[in-house]
């Protein structure tokens, strides 16, 4: 395997970026009641984190959406910070399953964007048997 320099910096920048993005007040697990902590949660939206984490095939998510948001998508990134998936969370379901078969082994970013607008990224492991 050859070692690409520019590729390797990249990826780093880009993970530093999410990491900080993760830390930003924007971003901030806000707590919706005492016994469940939520990847966000506004008085438009709230998101659950994806479980199980670590995961081997799957996770699932739960949420909530108010008719006034146009769009929420999660998208999830490997360490170099290229896109592998990408999924909408519809209006009018509450939970979602996502399928992780294609994903490898390892450790992604999911981030969760509202109309377009990044407010929350976390880190997901896969672990393949």
């Amino acid at each position: 395997m050859k070692f690409n320099l520019p590729t390797f910096i990249f990826g780093l920048v880009f993970f530093v970026s999410l990491m900080l993005t993760e830390n930003s007040a924007v971003a901030q697990v806000q707590s919706r009641n005492s016994l469940e902590n939520y990847l966000f949660s506004n008085d438009r939206v709230w998101v659950s984190h994806v479980y199980p984490n670590p995961a081997l095939d799957f996770v699932d998510i739960d949420f909530q959406i108010a008719s006034s948001v146009r769009e929420v998508r999660l998208t999830f990134y490997n360490v170099l910070g290229q896109e592998v998936k990408e999924v909408v969370l519809e209006k009018d379901q509450k939970s979602m399953y996502i399928s992780l078969r294609e994903l490898n082994s390892g450790m992604y970013m999911y981030q969760l964007s509202i109309d377009g607008r990044s407010v929350a990224t976390k880190k997901l492991i896969v672990r393949k048997q």
